[in-house]
């Protein structure tokens, strides 16, 4: 039965305010958040509140609002191969990476059109990096993104066009002929960052990663 659009009125709104922070390519105020989806900041202020209570939104302390993880978190554990809940199984092989290699680390996953990046490891040299890499970004703006988008097998790097000085070497995790579920990714300043020697640690790392989630499937 279809809805009545006064009763679904509230939704929608939400619905609205949300796919404006996805689409956004960084963090934004309610003031513009007004503008975009055309709401007046009383109403839009009253749905923040309940979207940030929700963990549908994130606001940070420079009143800036962006996506939240919660919906992000339910995305990565539906279907066949994120049932698997990623975040287990593969944790004790970043741990064994980021040591290997001191840079951050960290996992890509494709949600809608942007990259999100979880279960980061870092230094606290690198903390500033680490903190600019968990926003959301649009996926042809990363290595991780660009490799998920494409389904390639292929190791992949590329500079950050949104965290300046940043450099990311990604490859696919994939399970059986599937397109790949997720990219390990390991990034650090490009002065920092020997791309030979960073992809073949990260080449064995997820070839231990993709043996060891086939045996648990």
């Amino acid at each position: 039965m279809d809805v009545p659009e006064a009763a679904g009125g509230p939704l929608r709104k939400a619905l609205a305010v949300l796919e404006a922070l996805a689409g956004a390519s960084r963090p934004l105020t309610l003031s513009e958040l007004s503008r975009l989806v055309g709401q007046p900041k009383s109403t839009l202020h009253r749905t923040m509140r309940v979207l940030t209570d929700l963990r549908l939104a994130i606001r940070r302390e420079s009143k800036y609002y962006e996506v939240g993880d919660y919906l992000f978190q339910m995305a990565a554990t539906s279907g066949a191969a994120r049932a698997q809940n990623l975040s287990y199984p593969i944790t004790p092989f970043l741990i064994e990476l980021f040591q290997l290699t001191h840079k951050i680390v960290s996992v890509g996953m494709l949600s809608g059109t942007n990259v999100h990046h979880v279960g980061t490891l870092y230094r606290q040299e690198h903390a500033r990096l680490a903190m600019a890499l968990r926003h959301p970004f649009p996926a042809q703006s990363s290595a991780a993104g660009r490799l998920l988008i494409a389904k390639s097998t292929r190791l992949s790097w590329a500079r950050s066009e949104y965290i300046p000085g940043l450099v990311e070497v990604a490859a696919p995790v994939h399970l059986g002929k599937a397109g790949p579920v997720a990219a390990i990714v390991v990034a650090d300043t490009a002065n920092n960052m020997d791309l030979r020697s960073v992809g073949r640690v990260l080449l064995r790392t997820v070839g231990a990663i993709e043996q060891n989630l086939a045996g648990a499937c």
